[in-house]
């Protein structure tokens, strides 16, 4: 078996190990495995591919660590914001599907989650009223407390449908 398929297949194996045990570090080893993959075809030697491994899995965890906690932090990273901007008196960056509008794709009762559907992805939501499967719905922002659960609200009759 050739080196730039062994460096790719570990790459394979990282991810599918990052996938079943989400810490957020794996996922860089894997970049790196592959990156070394590329490097691998154009003839590097063997002993200089683990150096190249190292180096690109460590600059990928130093570059993209922060970005993909952010987007992919859920609750915990959405806890850790509220946090941070409270103490300094500042308010948090709206949610990236602030104001997108949806449909209801499971019903909405006050108190609890229920699901919508927002520029074709499903997300929990909940809302101050009870709103039927069918219903379009306006997103407010995120669940000060989960990033990843929508508040919503209906939209007013005379504006249409959702998008």
């Amino acid at each position: 078996m050739s080196l730039p398929l062994l460096w790719f297949l570990l790459g394979l194996a990282f991810l599918a190990v990052e996938l079943a045990n989400p810490a957020m570090v794996l996922v860089f080893f894997g970049i790196g495995a592959w990156l070394t993959a590329g490097a691998a075809l154009t003839g590097l030697p063997a002993g200089w591919q683990v150096a190249f491994f190292i180096a690109a899995s460590l600059l990928a965890l130093c570059l993209l660590r922060r970005r993909f906690r952010h987007v992919f932090g859920g609750r915990a990273e959405a806890a850790r914001d509220a946090r941070d901007y409270g103490g300094r008196g500042e308010t948090p960056p709206p949610h990236p599907l602030a104001g997108h509008t949806g449909v209801v794709s499971k019903a909405i009762r006050p108190g609890e989650r229920g699901e919508v559907r927002v520029d074709g992805s499903f997300w929990r939501a909940t809302a101050p009223e009870p709103l039927p499967e069918g219903r379009g719905v306006r997103v407010l922002g995120g669940s000060p407390e989960d990033s990843l659960l929508l508040r919503v609200t209906p939209l007013r009759e005379e504006s249409g449908g959702a998008s």
